[in-house]
């Protein structure tokens, strides 16, 4: 792939008499497998002599960029007509990986030998009749194929850890939806433009059998349509039925045709698949929660999971700001297994070995957002509406209100701003602590440092003075680096709420 998102898989293999299982081998007509070879150059064209189908089935192999710096294992996407959605996949695969919207994988895709017969016999399960097809057609045996031949020899050779993700598109979709039907190793399926209506509503009967008969097994399964597709009534009857913690997904795509829906049913429907996946799905504060996440999601995908390589350098940042020196090094840690030892490493170890040599933070983010919001006794007379200005000079102040009320005997509030007309930004209060003279009150930041946000106000007669601070973070700058400007506030009461 020109993008150099993914590199040639050099395959180094050996024969013995005593191997158990097939080995994936160079293809000997390689080249002439691609169709697109500008678009094929760093992938491998392989073939594996298949007891099971009786075949030397060609496989491409496509392996992500990280795959020669680590020893670790890798989910692998199984994309059928692979001749031509490999080079798709593999674009897709990696710019998705790459912002973190999915894991990095090995992308097989799996070419059919011969584009009508043999692809109808592969893609057709028994029982059912597609494109007039028999109903004694191939499709069991082309499943054992990929999950007791394929699978094996991936992670013999390819470090693969056992997760298939397995997309069709029409009849690929046919047989995609009847390994999620029929196969709990089959439990991330992305189906496109599936021809669901075929014998009579067959393949969505048996996806709800499998509702039925193995419940307790997880499944993610995702239907994208443009032309074919479930009709409503049998979808809304699916996922009345499926249990609650599936993932079940269907979307109607429009603008597109049956032929040009992979390219953006790919894009799409691994990004849906993985949505629990994304930077953006994973809990911000307080930070150390985040690598929790991500290790609890181990139990319900039953495979390891290696967090987005920029989310790990990010959260090694703030984590070295809340001085959570033990959560640091686990960050790092994960970026060096998941990705390779990057190359500012030398600064990272430096960082590190600074970090535990610092004291700890007397206060932490933990801290701040753990403490009890302040009871109504001690906090009536804060009550209202307060309104004012921050600023950092004087000549440029903005307008800032502070609404605070009796929530079931506790104080509540949120933080209003306007930084321009028409724009009100509203933050939850979630640090509330009632001092001699005053009140401190704050939220977290929504940018970088991940601190919180703390307004320290002091009574000058009837208004609430003060200056707003970063807590829970030690931010240490280059030497000559001033430190961040003093934004003051000043708060008045003009209205009390209602309790």
């Amino acid at each position: 792939m020109t993008g150099g998102r993914f590199l040639c898989a050099a395959l180094v293999f050996m024969i013995a008499s005593a191997c158990e299982g097939q080995t994936l081998v160079p293809a000997a007509n390689g080249s002439a497998l691609f169709s697109k070879p500008t678009d094929m150059e760093r992938t491998s064209a392989l073939q594996l002599e298949s007891r099971i189908l009786g075949q030397t089935r060609p496989v491409f192999v496509g392996v992500p960029r990280s795959f020669a710096k680590t020893t670790r294992s890798y989910p692998v996407l199984i994309v059928l007509d692979g001749e031509a959605q490999f080079p798709i996949a593999v674009t897709v695969t990696s710019q998705l990986a790459a912002l973190g919207h999915m894991p990095e994988t090995i992308v097989v895709g799996i070419p059919n030998l011969d584009q009508m017969d043999g692809r109808v016999h592969d893609m057709t399960p028994p029982g059912l009749s597609v494109s007039g097809s028999s109903k004694n057609e191939g499709g069991e045996k082309f499943l054992d194929f990929i999950e007791k031949e394929l699978m094996p020899a991936l992670e013999k050779q390819y470090r693969a850890n056992g997760m298939i993700i397995l997309e069709g598109h029409s009849s690929g979709g046919v047989i995609a939806s009847y390994a999620a039907a029929t196969r709990p190793a089959f439990s991330f399926v992305l189906s496109l433009d599936l021809p669901a209506h075929l014998g009579d509503n067959w393949i969505p009967h048996r996806m709800m059998e499998r509702a039925g008969r193995m419940a307790s097994t997880p499944l993610r399964y995702v239907s994208l349509e443009s032309r074919f597709g479930w009709n409503d009534s049998t979808w809304a009857l699916f996922t009345k039925t499926a249990p609650k913690d599936w993932r079940l997904t269907r979307q109607k795509v429009d603008h597109e045709s049956h032929v040009s829906l992979p390219f953006v049913g790919l894009y799409l429907g691994l990004r849906t698949l993985f949505e629990d996946y994304q930077v953006r799905s994973a809990p911000e504060s307080p930070t150390t929660r985040t690598l929790t996440y991500y290790h609890d999601m181990e139990k319900s995908w039953g495979y390891p999971v290696i967090p987005p390589s920029g989310l790990l350098r990010q959260l090694f940042e703030d984590l070295e700001m809340e001085g959570q020196s033990r959560a640091a090094a686990e960050a790092y840690r994960l970026l060096v297994d998941g990705y390779g030892a990057p190359a500012d490493s030398a600064d990272f170890n430096k960082r590190l070995a600074d970090l535990a040599k610092l004291p700890p933070l007397t206060e932490t983010v933990e801290g701040l957002l753990s403490t009890p919001a302040p009871g109504i006794s001690e906090a009536r007379r804060f009550i209202g509406e307060w309104r004012g200005a921050d600023w950092i000079n004087e000549e440029d102040k903005h307008e800032i209100r502070l609404r605070l009320r009796d929530s079931a005997g506790v104080l509540t509030g949120e933080w209003l701003s306007y930084p321009e007309p028409g724009v009100e930004l509203v933050e939850k209060l979630t640090y509330l602590k009632v001092v001699p003279n005053g009140l401190d009150f704050g939220f977290m930041n929504g940018m970088r440092p991940r601190g919180m946000l703390i307004h320290e106000g002091r009574f000058d007669g009837e208004a609430l003075k003060g200056v707003m601070r970063f807590g829970g973070v030690r931010i240490v700058r280059p030497p000559g680096m001033p430190g961040p400007p003093t934004v003051w506030f000043e708060l008045r009461r003009v209205t009390q709420l209602r309790q």
